[in-house]
């Protein structure tokens, strides 16, 4: 193991540092199997799956900028559809130096680069998503593979929790998700994708990185810290 600090590092921390271990190659193997075979075209209807009669599917294949919604919908469950307007706000690139101090991380996972995805959600279904995760539903795009997201809660990742939609989150909520991937050696993330029920061509979100919020920073004044750290970079 690897450590990022040369003075003790908490139980908490070796506890975590176990699922980053996770998050190397098996789990980069695992998201590729998991990934959903490419349709041969792209000529279905908008709506994939079934979805409220006031709802309007974004069209599989489209490509959004940060900032834009989009509106997906997925099986939570066999016979469940859940059914998000989905804003991909910003996209963060990190470091496990910068963002995960005191971790203790594998050479393996050490090599990959550290992603903070985060996102806005309302649920325009008619399906109850509370305690969902969007694991399923949103995944790093690297060029080759599809990574999905790692999970921690705000003790062992403050600037980043992967904390679950509330429960209720019936329709109309609302919620804003913070999502961490790690990319492997020799890539960057490049877009954030959704691939649609049937193999249809992803929904994705690109745009510009930005910097790493601090955490406990919210609202109007954390835009403006970023910003000010990005003009000042």
């Amino acid at each position: 193991m690897l450590s990022l600090r040369s003075v003790a590092v908490p139980a908490l921390a070796l506890a975590v540092a176990a699922g980053l271990s996770g998050c190397g190659s098996d789990d980069s193997k695992d998201a590729r199997k998991a990934k959903p075979t490419a349709s041969a075209t792209t000529t279905a209807p908008a709506d994939y799956l079934p979805v409220p009669d006031d709802v309007t599917l974004t069209e599989p294949g489209t490509s959004l900028a940060l900032g834009t919604e989009g509106v997906v919908a997925f099986q939570r469950r066999q016979d469940e559809v859940g059914v998000l307007a989905v804003t991909v706000e910003r996209i963060e690139r990190t470091s496990f130096q910068k963002s995960f101090p005191g971790w203790n991380v594998d050479a393996a996972t050490a090599a990959r680069t550290p992603y903070f995805v985060r996102v806005r959600v309302t649920n325009v279904g008619d399906t109850d998503l509370g305690g969902l995760r969007l694991d399923n539903v949103l995944w790093a795009d690297d060029g080759t593979n599809l990574e999905a997201p790692n999970y921690y809660t705000a003790d062992q990742l403050p600037v980043c929790s992967g904390d679950p939609l509330p429960a209720p989150f019936a329709a109309g909520a609302s919620a804003e998700l913070c999502q961490v991937y790690f990319i492997a050696p020799t890539h960057e993330l490049v877009n954030v994708s959704f691939p649609p029920f049937g193999g249809l061509d992803a929904v994705t979100w690109s745009g510009e990185l930005s910097k790493v919020k601090k955490p406990g920073k919210k609202g109007k004044k954390a835009e403006k810290s970023a910003e000010s750290d990005e003009k000042a970079s």
